[in-house]
């Protein structure tokens, strides 16, 4: 308890030294740990239980109805069936669900949900993944009205309805896969006026309460949790990351309108960070959506959480508001690493700052692409682009044997009342050698 009290009455001096643990570090995912596997965590975390809540609750412990024969897709229904989403399948059968799930064969006899409609969101879940992040019908108050099921070509087909107030919307899906799953849709949305366009975008659905590194995981049970840890988007300057957070107040960022392919991702999945959980978040699958044409605009929405393990993450998409507009899309549900290409991406963000001063550091971890064989120390730069007024007092690159990739530390000092953006990525001779990296410092309050 003494040593306790003494780390307190510093004050938040010690928070960067607490955040950043000493060189080296194993960096895994979203964070890194120390000597020993003990995680670098900063202070102020909460101990709750981890409960992702899914869309379906209290399913019957028999199957309503099958689509696809004995060994096929077999539909699910939840509720009581007074009230809620109307479900139609092959053969006129309609009832109504507090939900439906559509499951399918997961090995050793058992059955796993493949696809999902609740209260106002989709989701699909690949072979061997847990659920995470789903779509958002009408931006976060849309509910779900009526779904009809049927398989052609042995593809599952959905139609549903969905109304919020001010709008409504009718979306067709076409689900194919098993361990990865794809999914085209195509959105038909009326709007009233183009203010509830503008707030009743479609949108992914995250949830993030506080991850490896982060001032909130110092005393946690687990120095994890989330369901996705970054959004990733391409557009015609490459890939960029943005590390997501649970801010302190309600956030609103956009990127755009050339955005060609964006996504909630986990990419930390060391399951040592998450601990035992039937919810089992290091396996959440990352949600891509692929949009076609010249690209839309994405925004980033994000609110803070009081320990719910409920959506405080949105990303809603779409191009500029219009009254009434068809929008097509595709989706992929997976786990499997994707080729990225030659860049190298950001497999671990810490972070910390001085309370006094409203300095911020940044350590910025890049693995794999163009820079997996190492180079020369001296050949690898790293860029930072921030705002004129905004000084840069420490920018450093190195090697990480660790990660066999490369470490940028960043050290920025923001002006107070004003919101910055950093951008920073590794170059060799101009060439970017890896993704954006991404962030908004909030502005700061300087302790007086």
């Amino acid at each position: 308890m003494t040593g306790t009290g003494r780390r307190r009455r510093r004050g938040a001096g010690m928070v960067l030294a607490a955040v950043l643990a000493p060189w080296p570090m194993t960096a895994v995912g979203h964070g890194a740990v120390g000597p020993g596997g003990v995680p670098a965590a900063g202070a102020g975390a909460r101990i709750v239980p981890l409960s992702v809540p899914s869309p379906v609750h209290h399913a019957s412990a028999r199957p309503w109805a099958r689509l696809a024969g004995r060994g096929g897709l077999w539909v699910w229904c939840a509720g009581d069936g007074r009230r809620g989403l109307s479900v139609t399948v092959p053969g006129g059968r309609s009832r109504r669900c507090a939900g439906v799930r559509v499951t399918a064969p997961g090995g050793g006899g058992r059955r796993v949900t493949w696809f999902a409609v609740g209260h106002g969101s989709f989701w699909a879940r690949p072979l061997g993944a847990s659920r995470g992040v789903s779509v958002r019908a009408l931006g976060a108050r849309g509910v779900f009205r009526y779904v009809t099921l049927a398989v052609r070509e042995g593809r599952l087909v959905a139609v549903a309805g969905a109304g919020a107030p001010g709008a409504q919307a009718r979306y067709h899906l076409t689900v194919s896969g098993r361990r990865t799953v794809r999914m085209t849709a195509t959105e038909v949305a009326s709007y009233r006026d183009r203010a509830v366009a503008r707030r009743d975008r479609p949108a992914l659905a995250g949830f993030y309460d506080f991850g490896v590194g982060t001032a909130m995981s110092a005393m946690a049970i687990d120095p994890a949790r989330h369901d996705a840890d970054g959004l990733w988007f391409t557009d015609a300057r490459g890939p960029s990351w943005a590390p997501l957070r649970n801010p302190r107040h309600p956030w609103r960022q956009a990127y755009g309108p050339g955005v060609r392919a964006f996504g909630l991702l986990q990419r930390d999945r060391a399951r040592r960070y998450y601990g035992v959980h039937a919810a089992r978040p290091q396996d959440a699958p990352d949600v891509i959506v692929h949009w076609p044409g010249r690209g839309t605009r994405v925004v980033l929405r994000e609110r803070p959480t009081a320990g719910r393990a409920a959506p405080n993450v949105w990303v809603m998409f779409g191009p500029r508001a219009q009254d009434r507009e068809t929008l097509r899309y595709r989706l992929t549900w997976t786990r499997t690493a994707r080729d990225r290409g030659d860049r190298a991406i950001v497999v671990s963000t810490l972070m910390g700052g001085n309370a006094r001063s409203g300095a911020r550091m940044y350590v910025i971890d890049y693995a794999g692409g163009a820079i997996a064989r190492r180079l020369p120390d001296h050949a690898v730069a790293g860029t930072v682009r921030v705002r004129p007024d905004t000084f840069v007092t420490q920018d450093s690159v190195r090697y990480n044997p660790y990660t066999h990739g490369y470490r940028q530390v960043l050290q920025v000092l923001p002006m107070a009342g004003r919101n910055i953006h950093v951008r920073a990525w590794l170059s060799v001779s101009g060439q970017r050698l890896s993704e954006t990296w991404r962030y908004t410092l909030f502005a700061p309050r300087i302790a007086r």
